[in-house]
């Protein structure tokens, strides 16, 4: 003969087994409430918070039109100047393609920040690669300002990063990505 609590669905509730541990609720029971530092809830991600990741991702777009243009017409001078450089005396224009060429570059450079400091903003770890995406895009506007571009087209591309930032040091933001980076509101 057996005992009764060694055969299936013996003296406890549940079945066979081992009792149930001290303190444990069976059945449906609820969670154990969380810690109370932990207590207040996920914090939603804020409005500005995706506007600011929305405009650098607008800013790379824009960017990366630019940089594309820019670069298709620096490949169609470079051919030209390789004639005119033999037929011309051999007047040097190398020495500004090569500066454009570098520029072109940075500003591809800046298009890959802003979309990971897009990405990071998002999700809530971004740290200082905003304000590096963001301030090479500044640094390039004043670039082209200085080398006598129409100073519209730099200062309405100065707009974007400029609002990103100043949207990214809200307390809004920055309560946000306290809460992803410890946990804590």
């Amino acid at each position: 003969m057996t005992h009764p609590d060694n055969q299936p669905g013996g003296s406890h509730p549940g079945g066979g087994g081992p009792p149930p541990a001290p303190g444990y609720q069976q059945g449906y029971g609820g969670m154990p409430q969380a810690p109370q530092e932990y207590g207040g809830g996920p914090v939603a991600r804020p409005g500005n918070t995706t506007a600011t990741a929305v405009l650098a991702f607008v800013q790379a777009g824009v960017t990366l039109i630019t940089t594309g243009i820019l670069m298709i017409g620096l490949a169609a001078i470079e051919n030209v100047a390789d004639d005119l450089e033999t037929s011309a005396g051999g007047v040097d224009i190398g020495a500004g393609l090569a500066e454009a060429w570098i520029v072109s570059i940075v500003q591809l450079v800046g298009v890959g920040l802003l979309v990971y400091a897009g990405v990071k903003v998002l999700s809530g770890t971004a740290g200082p690669l905003l304000v590096i995406a963001t301030g090479l895009q500044l640094v390039l506007c004043v670039y082209w300002l200085i080398r006598g571009a129409d100073p519209i087209v730099p200062v309405l591309l100065a707009v974007m990063p400029i609002v990103a930032l100043i949207l990214s040091f809200g307390a809004a933001n920055k309560d946000y990505v306290r809460f992803r980076t410890t946990g804590r509101t």
